[in-house]
């Protein structure tokens, strides 16, 4: 019976045992203590930390940001911004869906243009509002 008093000891004390840390990450970054420098954490572990943007990055059917805000074919400035009715914001839908499906980056983007900008976005005639 002593062992059972001792249990209950131990289970109704006013401080109960703390977890212990385990040997996993603890969400502190590396230090130069650690072998590895800030620098090499940051090219390692965070690539998208390079700086890829709308302005830097090769993007499908040449779509670039224009000055006047939005973004157009080509980047062709002087364009009207796009306005997408309810037919295309559906049609932009499918085909960024099945663009995404079969991994081809030119129908993903086609549909982003269609379904923010219209019909006249795609074919380079009017700006479209996203990126």
């Amino acid at each position: 019976m002593s062992d059972f008093s001792s249990f209950a000891k131990t289970s109704t004390s006013s401080n109960p045992p703390q977890p212990q840390a385990s040997g996993g990450r603890t969400g502190q970054e590396p230090s130069e203590s650690q072998g590895l420098d800030q620098s090499q954490y940051v090219e390692e572990v965070e690539p998208e930390a390079q700086g890829q943007n709308a302005f830097n990055s090769e993007r499908p059917l040449n779509v670039q940001p224009t000055q006047s805000g939005g973004v157009s074919r080509d980047g062709k400035e002087g364009l009207p911004m796009g306005k997408a009715g309810l037919v295309d914001k559906t049609f932009g839908k499918v085909e960024k869906v099945i663009g995404k499906a079969t991994r081809n980056d030119d129908k993903h983007e086609a549909g982003e243009l269609r379904e923010s900008g219209g019909k006249g976005a795609v074919a380079g005639q009017a700006r479209a509002p996203h990126d």
